[in-house]
C-alpha cells in the first residue's frame, strides 16, 4: 500500500484515478491545483505523485520543478488530456522538468496502474 498524491483540477478524472488506485490498495490524497499540491507534498510526503500538466495558476511543469527542489527522488507521473496546447508540448515539458513517466488522460486505466506500480517498485528497490 502506498500514499499517492493526485494533483488535478478535473473532478471526473480524479474520481477515476482514486477508485482505480483504491481498488489496488493504495491511499489517495488529492489537491485541486498546483499550490495545494505542493503544500500537500510537503505535509504528507507521498510515495508517488500524479500531476496534471494543464491547470490554472501553477501548472504541472511548475509543480514538478518545485517537487524536484523539495525531493530529487520524488516519483512523479505527469498526465495531460492533450499533449500540446497552443505552442506548448506538455509531454516534452514534463520530461524536461523531471517527470518519471508521462501519460495521456485517455490511456487505459490499466496502463496508469502499471506505471504507478512500476514506479513504486523502483522506489522500494532503490531504498
Amino acid at each position: 500500500m502506498a500514499l499517492v498524491l493526485l494533483i488535478d483540477d478535473d473532478p471526473f478524472y480524479c474520481g477515476l484515478i482514486q477508485q482505480a488506485l483504491a481498488d489496488g490498495g493504495h491511499v489517495v490524497v488529492t489537491a485541486r491545483d498546483g499550490v495545494e499540491g505542493i503544500a500537500r507534498y510537503r505535509d504528507q510526503s507521498p510515495d508517488l505523485v500524479i500531476t496534471d500538466m494543464r491547470m490554472p495558476g501553477v501548472d504541472g511543469g511548475e509543480v514538478i520543478r518545485n517537487l524536484r527542489g523539495i525531493d530529487d527522488k520524488a516519483r512523479i507521473i505527469a498526465v495531460s488530456g492533450a499533449p500540446t496546447f497552443y505552442d506548448v508540448d506538455y509531454f516534452k515539458l514534463a520530461q524536461e522538468v523531471g517527470a518519471n513517466t508521462v501519460l495521456r488522460k485517455l490511456d487505459p486505466m490499466e496502463r496508469v496502474i502499471v506505471e504507478v506500480n512500476r514506479l513504486l517498485e523502483t522506489a522500494v528497490k532503490g531504498a
